[in-house]
């Protein structure tokens, strides 16, 4: 009966994962669209934007329902238009794909937490909401090098929700466990966000004036202090220096390959988005490695 039970709760949880990794696929094409039909001066929920069917960036036919499908249509249709039989490329199903692992991994990075049943479907919505925010704003950066200050926004209230209902105490409450007590700040939640998000700004805010404004722009700073009540102290800082480091690779890697100039300002959105999955996810292993180094 026990081996019964087992298997049931296993395809129950199989499906599940499927259920979410189709309906995350499909917000991760959406997302595409949207970072498609941004525009600066338009907020980011505009009907033009937002609404509307959508149309083969080609032949600009209006496609039907079935030609929307998550990862089907693309098979289906072998990556080209019905209409025009144009290649449309790999970027769509990138974004499916990218949004699906986010909707079925972040679940696994909020049980560190030790939820509730209630608290942890809760704490999962949320925290899939800000992955998907922050998706949405790499897509846009790099296409546009623009940071939307309504995604911001989003982020901010996101970030105060986490922030009211996430298990807070001196030892928990961070993706980096108890490391988190060695840097202070531990004296509630409020404080904690609020310090981070303060400080993170700061910071960003003195690069871009030591650097005229050639190292990043006012978005960036925006969208870290958003990040940094979303995510809290000492999170930020661990998100803050790992997009610096892959911002760097990267770099690095784009100018020996010759697709960047040294002055060149390249989005660094995406790295802070990928940096706070990293946190989230691999927050407490990567720092306890770190201080295992020092035998901390």
């Amino acid at each position: 009966m026990s081996v019964v039970f087992d298997c049931v709760t296993l395809f129950q949880t199989v499906m599940d994962l499927i259920l979410l990794f189709i309906f995350g696929a499909a917000i991760g094409s959406f997302s595409g669209v949207v970072s498609d039909r941004y525009r600066e001066d338009l907020p980011i929920w505009d009907k033009k934007i937002i609404g509307g069917r959508s149309r083969c960036e080609f032949c600009k036919k209006q496609l039907s329902w079935f030609e929307l499908i998550p990862f089907f249509s693309f098979l289906f249709q072998k990556g080209k238009c019905r209409a025009c039989r144009r290649w449309i490329g790999w970027r769509y199903l990138f974004f499916e794909t990218a949004s699906g692992l986010i909707f079925i991994s972040v679940p696994f990075g909020i049980k560190t937490f030790y939820l509730l049943p209630a608290s942890y479907y809760l704490m999962s919505s949320l925290w899939i909401s800000v992955f998907s925010v922050l998706f949405l704003v790499s897509l846009i950066d790099y296409r546009l090098r623009i940071i939307p200050d309504e995604a911001n926004l989003i982020l901010v209230i996101l970030g105060a929700l986490i922030t009211y209902f996430q298990p807070f105490s001196e030892t928990t409450g961070s993706f980096i466990g108890h490391y988190a007590m060695l840097f202070g700040l531990r004296s509630g939640a409020w404080v904690n966000h609020l310090s981070a998000s303060v400080i993170a700004g700061l910071f960003f805010a003195a690069l871009i004036l030591i650097t005229k404004g050639r190292g990043m722009g006012g978005g960036d700073m925006k969208l870290v202090a958003a990040m940094g009540l979303v995510f809290g102290w000492p999170d930020i800082i661990f998100v803050a220096v790992i997009s610096f480091v892959i911002g760097s690779i990267f770099g690095v890697g784009a100018i020996l390959a010759r697709k960047e100039k040294l002055k060149s300002r390249i989005a660094f959105g995406p790295f802070l988005a990928v940096s706070g999955l990293i946190v989230f996810m691999f927050g407490y292993q990567i720092t306890s490695f770190y201080f295992g180094l020092f035998s901390i």
